[in-house]
């Protein structure tokens, strides 16, 4: 401790919040990093007390370990499977994130836009026939789209970013239906089994947080209740669902398409060329994959950089 401030190393610093690195500053010694491998980080993250992380790497006890003087740990994200967290509890660090920011978080639309973006992709062949007018053709008739007016949109999980969803899906004009255990309205139809929401829906969007409860949700199981004509888009976690079992439906045309933003073992980088997502997706067009950029717009990484710092500050503020 330079001092007597706190030494904080910002692991991804491109495009961070000018404000929030200020705030950063007046109270704490901060160093700007943009590493893009574990190697680098681990040999960087020995002497400093906090970390800021986005979502590159993957905090593994390995790579903890290599951080003795670590005591925080600030993640402007409210999913926590990007860091071993209770082997960094376990010795006595403390998370900063955005879990639980429920009132803040409404203010974020970024997921749900993504989603919404991934759906009208798929919905109307925009990948595919930008990528063969691209080739110099010019093939009309080769990529004829769905409406989505008068289509059934089941939602998985009603929460902040499934609320959201929701609410664009009435300006579309869709019916929506939702499967969730904590959130009840009466403001859209209400099924009390996923496998009834899968059955009724053309359309399906996954927002459920990962959790042992939710490890593998979306599984085979339920898959099969799904309609030949319909589309599944997931922008909550890979681990979620079933990657095999859905690439099987796909591959059988029982379903019609799907649109992820997010993988199983994402953050190991050597299993991304293996994934049979994106094996199937070389092969076919009725699969989109983006690369976990739907929370990544520069207002809201801005917005929530910014309070997650301020949250930060405040805490260490009360603990003085």
């Amino acid at each position: 401790m330079k001092n007597g401030k706190m030494k904080i190393l910002i692991t991804e610093s491109e495009d961070f919040s000018q404000h929030a690195f200020k705030e950063l500053q007046k109270h704490f010694e901060v160093t700007k990093g943009n590493f893009h491998y574990d190697e680098e980080l681990k040999e960087m993250i020995s002497d400093f007390e906090v970390l800021f992380v986005r979502l590159r790497f993957k905090l593994t006890k390995e790579i903890l370990e290599k951080a003795p003087q670590l005591k925080y740990i600030i993640t402007a994200t409210t999913g926590l499977d990007h860091i071993d967290v209770d082997y960094f509890e376990s010795r006595g660090g403390e998370i900063i994130s955005l879990k639980g920011e429920t009132q803040f978080l409404e203010t974020i639309p970024s997921t749900a836009e993504h989603t919404w973006a991934l759906l009208l992709a798929l919905q109307k062949n925009i990948p595919s026939a930008f990528d063969d007018v691209k080739k110099g053709n010019w093939h009309r008739d080769h990529f004829k789209g769905n409406n989505l007016k008068g289509k059934n949109i089941g939602i998985v999980g009603l929460g902040r970013v499934g609320k959201q969803v929701a609410n664009f899906a009435e300006v579309f004009q869709l019916n929506v239906g939702y499967y969730d255990t904590q959130f009840i309205t009466s403001k859209f139809k209400s099924f009390t089994s996923p496998n009834e929401l899968f059955a009724w829906a053309d359309i399906i969007s996954i927002h459920i947080p990962y959790n042992s409860e939710n490890d593998n949700f979306v599984d085979a199981s339920l898959l099969i209740n799904c309609r030949p004509n319909a589309v599944l888009i997931n922008t909550s976690r890979g681990n979620v669902w079933d990657e095999n079992a859905l690439v099987e439906l796909l591959e059988k045309q029982k379903i019609k398409g799907a649109a992820t933003d997010v993988l199983q073992n994402e953050f190991d980088k050597s299993t991304i060329s293996i994934n049979p997502l994106i094996k199937f997706a070389r092969r076919n067009s009725n699969l989109i994959i983006t690369p976990h950029i739907a929370g990544a717009s520069y207002e809201s990484m801005a917005m929530t950089e910014e309070f997650v710092v301020e949250k930060f500050i405040r805490m260490i503020k009360c603990a003085e």
